[in-house]
């Protein structure tokens, strides 16, 4: 099967420069019952599986991280997340494929939370994955 996202846009500076757009895919995630589903950005530089915006971290009210990891924020320096689990699932077309189970990185530091989510290489490495930056296409083979 091969899934096709279109890059989104991601506006302009203060100074009015545009700035490049930025491949993404479609991820859904499933803990227990709750769902949670939107775009998230392709970053090849983080080493994990998902950083979580506010609505992700929702998902794990109630639950009980599988252990606490230290990684280098590239701001704030080597910062601690709690590590939890969730089923993973690329979403297309209305259609859900599985990828099986994932981890989710919270942040220990509220301020550390972004308003967009990231799917690193702990998800990417899984996947035949091409990035088309002239087409403005991300390609994903499952």
């Amino acid at each position: 099967m091969i899934l096709r996202y279109c890059y989104a846009e991601d506006g302009y500076t203060h100074h009015g420069d545009k700035i490049p757009d930025v491949p993404v895919v479609h991820l859904a995630l499933r803990v227990g019952r709750y769902l949670a589903r939107g775009l998230a950005i392709v970053d090849t530089g983080f080493d994990g599986g998902v950083y979580p915006n506010m609505d992700v971290v929702k998902l794990f009210r109630g639950v009980k991280p599988v252990k606490v990891v230290e990684f280098e924020h590239p701001a704030y320096g080597i910062c601690e997340f709690e590590v939890y689990q969730a089923e993973v699932f690329l979403y297309h077309g209305g259609v859900y494929t599985e990828l099986g189970l994932g981890n989710v990185y919270i942040p220990v530091e509220p301020e550390l939370i972004s308003e967009e989510v990231l799917v690193g290489r702990e998800i990417l490495n899984k996947l035949e994955l091409t990035l088309n930056a002239r087409r403005m296409v991300t390609v994903v083979k499952v």
